[in-house]
């Protein structure tokens, strides 16, 4: 599993390109400028993904669009707003560390929090038929933000 920005970039271009030709689909130069932002962000919203492309002529379509294609190649994972979540939150998957995301259900901030129990426990879990690769954790709560903004309206 690749760690470096380089060779992360490298690894997700190569499943992207064996995805497009497995459907017959076309190599754009705009798809690879997506997932290279992706690899960069590796956790992020659109918003923040488009502001990380304004420098360039990609629409929003495009960019919608493909990112509908990575989360369809499964090199991308959608963090769903029925989850409590405000704004959809993705992260590329596969590549980055395994972690631990808390969410609140309020406000939409998402921390990432590295937990080496969990990691341990996880690790020494044995499971029928499945080798796990990596996992991502969420918990939803309310931060400590939005937790004094209910409080002072009590």
């Amino acid at each position: 599993m690749p760690h470096k920005r380089d060779d992360i970039f490298q690894y997700t271009s190569e499943q992207l390109r064996a995805f497009l030709d497995e459907r017959n689909l076309r190599h754009t130069p705009e798809r690879f400028t997506i997932l290279s932002q992706v690899c960069r962000l590796q956790r992020f919203t659109i918003d923040e993904l488009r502001q990380s492309l304004t420098t360039l002529t990609i629409s929003r379509a495009t960019i919608y669009n493909t990112l509908s294609l990575l989360v369809e190649a499964r090199l991308v994972q959608k963090l769903e707003k029925e989850f409590g979540v405000r704004t959809a939150q993705y992260e590329l998957v596969g590549v980055t560390e395994s972690t631990v995301q808390i969410v609140c259900q309020r406000c939409g901030r998402v921390s990432v929090v590295k937990d080496s129990t969990i990691s341990r426990m996880l690790a020494d879990k044995r499971w029928a038929n499945f080798i796990p690769d990596h996992y991502s954790l969420y918990l939803f709560g309310n931060c400590k933000v939005c937790r004094k903004k209910i409080y002072k309206k009590q």
